[in-house]
């Protein structure tokens, strides 16, 4: 199964913990591919130098030497959203053949959107604990 996160998931996991890095953790345990794409990247290494400048570099290092699948962005527009600037995330996601988006993001759980399928990570760890994986 191929997952791509939002740049909202990053942060969750990489800086304030909790669920979401708990489903962070368990994806890296499953066979998925998580994949991060040079728009989520960049947009995660600005917010980072914005927000906690301090630790930037040290967080930005340790998440890099992670095993995702650092992927390309397109330029073509394959998707819609209300927030203009969510449009490159759906985009890369059609665009890399994604099965999940993991995202945090109302605009994109609310849209109409068939595939990838929409995912947040608190629906990601119930799916999981139902399959028998357990987080903590």
């Amino acid at each position: 199964m191929r997952i791509m996160l939002d740049t909202n998931v990053l942060v969750s996991a990489f800086i304030f913990g909790g669920k979401v890095r708990s489903a962070l953790k368990l994806l890296f345990e499953t066979n998925c591919e998580i994949y991060v794409s040079e728009y989520v990247d960049d947009e995660f290494k600005r917010i980072l130098n914005e927000k906690w400048s301090e630790r930037a570099e040290k967080i930005y290092s340790l998440y890099r030497s992670a095993d995702f699948v650092f992927c390309s962005s397109t330029s073509e527009i394959l998707g819609h959203l209300r927030d203009e600037k969510d449009i490159p995330v759906l985009s890369d996601a059609i665009y890399h053949d994604v099965d999940i988006l993991l995202t945090g993001d109302k605009d994109f759980l609310t849209a109409d959107i068939e595939k990838p399928q929409v995912v947040s990570p608190t629906e990601l760890l119930e799916y999981f604990s139902r399959k028998g994986f357990f987080y903590g």
